[in-house]
């Protein structure tokens, strides 16, 4: 329990780092100033500046899940909490990368580093879209779907909400999107 109070305390420190400065001008000894920890200590928890940002990516993805997930009603048709949770989730993702402005800067050189950094949370997000499409089944809103076709269906949601949500990342940007987010 003390190692991981340690280790969050360490993800919470550098993110104000990464905010300030991007990726490419902070050093482990940065990020061992900011959190107030020995360097011996950061590498005990952390191999790499990569890794350290990699913690925060994976932190604040769960941050944008759960702030999204609140959208979800059960009692809601599919349509509004698809939307609902869709909305919910750019939100939070804009005011990320507003928030870290210059380390997406710094990311755009490197596509695919910024795709594996949305990699978090893709397990949880399907369940939580197959559990919208059973429910929505249930109340009969859709047609009756084989679990494997609701998991098919799921995966494509995710998949196709990702995609634009890595395109808006690394080609348009949120702060460029010319009429914000509806809603």
């Amino acid at each position: 329990m003390q190692q991981e109070n340690i280790k969050e305390e360490i993800i919470l420190s550098s993110m104000k780092v990464f905010e300030t400065y991007g990726f490419t001008r902070v050093s482990m000894q940065d990020i061992s100033k900011a959190c107030g920890k020995g360097r011996s200590t950061l590498y005990y928890y952390f191999t790499s500046k990569m890794d350290v940002f990699d913690a925060i990516a994976e932190y604040l993805c769960q941050q944008v899940f759960t702030i999204a997930k609140e959208s979800y009603s059960r009692e809601a048709s599919l349509e509004d909490n698809l939307v609902g949770f869709l909305r919910a989730k750019l939100r939070q993702i804009n005011l990320i990368t507003k928030r870290f402005h210059l380390a997406f800067e710094d990311m755009k050189s490197d596509p695919a580093l910024m795709v594996s950094k949305t990699r978090y949370m893709l397990d949880d997000e399907i369940e939580l879209i197959r559990d919208m499409i059973g429910i929505a089944i249930a109340k009969g809103e859709i047609q009756f779907l084989e679990e494997k076709d609701m998991l098919f269906l799921s995966e494509m949601l995710v998949t196709t909400s990702r995609c634009f949500e890595q395109e808006v990342l690394l080609l348009i940007g949120f702060l460029t999107l010319k009429h914000g987010l509806p809603g």
